[in-house]
């Protein structure tokens, strides 16, 4: 079809397509655009009137869609770096430039009109080539979304949370910038329901009293992850309390989630394993989960206990997740109870808890002195079938080198309020080891003697 204002126009895959006399960014080739008209009802004028707008402003687009995008690549890095098969050395989070970008892996394919007059720059991108990336243009703030965001667009202001761009799947995200270890850092935020749906007023409550928190959150995020650090939350609060301002900067927030109900808190990143948290931040304190309990938290059996905190029903009785800090080494681990038929916590699990918490700080030293004592007594017959090296023989062997041959699987309770760590280890393949404290003092048995 010819169109007075947009010109040659040829229909494909639901939208109208022609070409500008405009070059590509960073290419010689000349820029498509796509008329969305799924239906074929026909162009309409308020699409013309954006195409217009677009060449109108076309020099400002153009100028800040390249630090958007590589605002968007670093933000995204640790996403990136799993889903791409070796990411170049010029395309590493801290040395990304524009050439860098363009050049691994972001390509511009054309100008993408709504059918309400939104419109944007629609992408490829290596590391999501079913969805793409997009800068949605046409508002006051443009925004990087994905490019079926942009082809399937549903979008809502409001007043508190600004522009909100529908995933097509179940949740509203949007966007803000936080002042994190010092840096300002993008924050995704992410809330759960349908594109009809709209947002709900427990949303939009819960969104306030986190705006009035949200600096309290952070101070209580790093406490908790200094307590880890140093072994105890007393520690921690000790060395907060000299006033010194100190950061742990192991654990990122990424993402601040909001169910339907208003429950919310952050996903975060997490350096010590390059894998993901949840931290529940609308309760009496935060408290850590897996990123996916966090997500369908109104969906789960919960019993919050005073002593043994806030713990999710399961079979087996209940579970948490603990992160704690191993011969130097941070551990994200499940903690497992079997709370018995009657399905509660009992005082004898409460006690052996406290008794957990106040051994823990020198815990570490004391399994590791157990572990080198086990190794030395047995080590005639682990060397038998054992390939072991050099600096595991009788004579190099230390408490920090020894613990390479065990690995932290859960900490385990049971309703008798016996508890212990569990392993694995290529010494006993079979059956594991457990260090069992449930007395106070460690003591290295077989997995098969805790369970």
């Amino acid at each position: 079809m010819e169109d007075e204002i947009l010109g040659t126009l040829e229909y494909k895959n639901g939208a109208w397509v022609g070409r500008m006399d405009v070059p590509l960014l960073n290419s010689d080739g000349n820029l498509k655009f796509g008329i969305q008209d799924i239906n074929k009802e026909g162009i309409l004028d308020v699409q013309r009137e954006a195409y217009q707008t677009y060449l109108q402003n076309e020099e400002k687009y153009k100028s800040c869609v390249t630090d958007l995008l590589l605002d968007y690549y670093k933000w995204n890095y640790e996403y990136i770096e799993h889903s791409v098969s070796g990411v170049p050395e010029d395309c590493h989070k801290d040395v990304i430039t524009e050439k860098g970008l363009y050049g691994g892996g972001v390509t511009l394919w054309y100008l993408f009109i709504c059918r309400d007059g939104s419109f944007g720059y629609a992408f490829g991108c290596c590391w999501d080539k079913e969805n793409g990336l997009a800068v949605l243009l046409s508002e006051s703030e443009p925004r990087v979304i994905s490019r079926t965001q942009l082809k399937n667009l549903h979008k809502l202001n409001d007043p508190t949370l600004g522009l909100l761009v529908h995933d097509g799947k179940k949740a509203w995200k949007g966007l803000e910038r936080n002042k994190f270890f010092g840096k300002l850092e993008n924050l995704e935020i992410e809330l759960e329901g349908g594109a009809e749906e709209g947002i709900t007023p427990a949303q939009q409550k819960a969104y306030a009293q986190y705006l009035e928190k949200k600096s309290l959150y952070f101070d209580e995020l790093t406490k908790l992850m200094l307590g880890v650090y140093v072994g105890s939350d007393e520690k921690a609060e000790a060395m907060l309390k000299t006033g010194q301002k100190i950061f742990v900067e192991s654990v990122l927030p990424k993402t601040l989630f909001i169910d339907r109900k208003g429950n919310y808190g952050w996903i975060c990143h997490t350096s010590w394993n390059d894998s993901y948290i949840g931290v529940l931040l609308s309760d009496d304190k935060p408290y850590i989960m897996c990123d996916s309990d966090l997500r369908h938290y109104s969906e789960k059996e919960i019993v919050k206990d005073e002593v043994m905190g806030l713990l999710f029903s399961s079979y087996l009785g209940f579970e948490s997740l603990v992160v704690v800090k191993v011969a130097d080494e941070i551990l994200t681990l499940p903690f497992v109870i079997r709370s018995g038929n009657d399905r509660k916590v009992n005082d004898e699990m409460r006690k052996a808890y406290k008794a957990y918490l106040k051994l823990k700080p020198g815990f570490w030293n004391d399994v590791k002195k157990e572990m080198l004592e086990y190794y030395l007594d047995d080590y005639e017959d682990i060397i038998e079938y054992l390939q072991i090296p050099e600096k595991l023989n009788k004579e190099n062997v230390t408490e920090d080198s020894v613990m390479s041959l065990v690995t932290f699987t859960e900490l385990y309770m049971d309703f008798l309020g016996k508890i212990g760590w569990i392993c694995k280890t290529p010494i006993d393949e079979e059956d594991g080891l457990a260090f069992e404290f449930t007395n106070g003092e460690v003591e290295l048995i077989s997995t098969l003697d805790i369970l």
